[in-house]
């Protein structure tokens, strides 16, 4: 995800920063100013030896109180799931991007098949502590639905690209056997790049 952060970006916002590891990879790589918003207090204050300014509590609370036009990119690296309307969410941010701004976001593929045969063969939705049925996700998505996410609340995708790919021979049969149909299930996760659109 650090490779996605333009190197030109001055001032990043990393929202779900945690402990600010991330942000400080961003820093190191780019020199830029980094705020974070973490909703754990213990990992927020943690964050603040690392980050240039560090806010704690609710995501959406906290953005609002944020400048207008501030941040050169934004980052969602597995956050947005845990949202309860994480468009509105998008909604909010996208105000705070100066213009050419970009939201980059890694989101769980709820259709990453060795998750979907846990639904399908095992008949089985598990509650896990973290992967694809971590128990605080309140948000599922598939590649087509985080498109629509991104689109309806007023950006633009400019690259998604599957990551953490699984190529275990079942799956990589199950995608030539259904001409590709299954090919966006090799990923665990997506990486989206896009910005506010027109």
């Amino acid at each position: 995800m650090l490779r996605l952060v333009p190197t030109t970006a001055k001032r990043v916002l990393d929202l779900g920063c945690a402990e600010g590891a991330f942000g400080a990879g961003i820093k190191e790589v780019t020199g830029a100013e980094v705020w974070g918003i973490e909703f754990d207090e213990h990992a927020a204050n943690a964050a603040t030896g690392v980050l240039d300014r560090v806010l704690a509590g609710d995501a959406d609370k906290r953005i609002a109180e944020l400048p207008d036009a501030h941040f050169d990119v934004i980052t969602c690296n597995d956050v947005l799931e845990h949202l309860l309307d994480p468009g509105a969410t998008l909604k909010q941010l996208r105000r705070k991007l100066t213009p050419g701004g970009l939201v980059i976001a890694s989101i769980p593929n709820i259709r990453f098949l060795p998750a979907l045969s846990k639904i399908i063969f095992r008949k089985d939705f598990p509650q896990e502590d973290f992967g694809i049925f971590d128990r605080t996700h309140l948000r599922f998505f598939t590649r087509k639905s985080m498109m629509r996410m991104f689109e309806s609340s007023g950006f633009t995708m400019q690259s998604i690209k599957g990551i953490n790919a699984h190529y275990g021979g079942l799956w990589l049969l199950a995608n030539v056997l259904s001409f590709g149909y299954f090919a966006d299930g090799l990923y665990l996760q997506y990486a989206c790049v896009a910005a506010p659109a027109d």
